[in-house]
């Protein structure tokens, strides 16, 4: 992050929103994979209570430059299962707000925008990253795909896996752009900026496919401050303006069309937010946009600065546990360097360690 918010501020502001949304659940030619199968699911920005709407992450990345763009709040921590798709599947990433009912608003009707998705081989570099679909505005203007089609369709959102794709480990990438409050560019102001909402599914393509991704873009690096599609004011189009200008690369020109939608069969899983210290393991206070995480050491709450590891090479997905770094944070970082190992530091508390589940 460019701005050094102090704590309090920032968890008293993340309290403040309440229409976010991420992806709850995925399915698969209509089979639901059950509730967070597969899905990198970001660290919440704030406190785990008992209360259910809360202790989990729906908020937006604000930052461009963060890694958090890549695959959200520690995003690099792998689930440990792993969807299996063909080409030519249909998958759908299901969208929520608050919980995964049927009454849930999806998000607010507000934050109007785009949604777009990127696929990029596992592990991602600076540039695997391709885009294989992106609904916006239109073909009226004013008719938007987020707060349109998607809440329509009760938050679901289809692709097509590209035909004859080689078989390998890769990600999905959904994303929302919601664009409320992008008249202004968020390094120019830190309590505005396009609201963009990630998440990461792992996914391993099967069959005899020989297709292989061209280049793509990198996260962060594929979308600039300086570009028309992340600073745009809705509020200020005419019938004459042009229609909204997605941001990133064009559409990958083998990606195949938005499908029509499937038959959905059953839903599974939990429908109430799961707390985050659940999944991610106990000790852990919070996790901020700033990906520094405040540690119950036992004896003292330590900030511990938080470097996220993405692999070289692939590495099957299994629940981890590594140690943390308690360095104070003076000035958060967003440059990873490819394949570097977590290290602990002589100063590591003893017994802090971290560790994705799902129950």
């Amino acid at each position: 992050m460019k701005f050094a918010i102090p704590f309090v501020v920032l968890v008293s502001a993340v309290k403040s929103v309440h229409s976010h949304t991420t992806v709850w659940s995925v399915w698969v030619n209509g089979v639901d994979q059950g509730s967070g199968v597969g899905i990198r699911e970001p660290a919440y920005n704030d406190p785990p209570t008992n209360d259910s709407s809360s202790g989990y992450n729906n908020s937006p990345v604000r930052d461009l430059e963060s890694i958090d763009m890549r695959c959200n709040v520690l995003g690099d921590i792998p689930d440990p299962n792993t969807i299996q798709v063909q080409p030519n599947d249909i998958v759908t990433f299901e969208w929520h707000h608050q919980d995964r009912t049927s009454d849930d608003d999806i998000i607010a009707s507000s934050h109007h925008g785009a949604g777009l998705v990127y696929i990029s081989p596992n592990p991602p570099t600076n540039s695997s990253w391709v885009k294989i679909q992106e609904e916006g505005e239109g073909p009226e203007q004013g008719t938007w795909y987020v707060t349109g089609k998607q809440t329509e369709r009760q938050g679901k959102q289809d692709i097509q896996i590209p035909a004859d794709l080689a078989p390998g480990q890769y990600f999905l990438r959904p994303e929302l752009l919601a664009l409320h409050e992008a008249d202004v560019a968020h390094i120019d102001n830190p309590n505005r900026g396009i609201q963009i909402y990630v998440s990461c599914i792992q996914i391993e393509v099967v069959g005899n496919g020989t297709t292989t991704l061209p280049a793509g873009v990198g996260f962060p690096g594929a979308y600039l401050y300086t570009d028309p599609g992340i600073v745009f004011n809705i509020y200020e189009q005419t019938a004459d303006s042009p229609l909204y200008p997605i941001p990133g690369p064009p559409v990958w020109s083998g990606a195949a069309p938005s499908p029509d939608a499937p038959a959905y069969g059953t839903t599974l899983g939990y429908t109430t937010a799961q707390q985050w210290s659940t999944w991610i393991g106990g000790g852990f206070v919070t996790a901020t946009l700033a990906t520094s995480l405040t540690i119950d050491a036992g004896t003292a709450t330590i900030t511990a600065a938080y470097t996220p590891y993405w692999p070289a090479t692939y590495e099957t997905p299994v629940p981890t546990t590594f140690p943390v770094s308690s360095l104070p944070v003076s000035a958060p970082t967003n440059t990873v360097a490819a394949g570097t190992p977590r290290t602990a530091p002589a100063s590591a508390p003893t017994g802090v360690s971290f560790a994705k589940e799902k129950y």
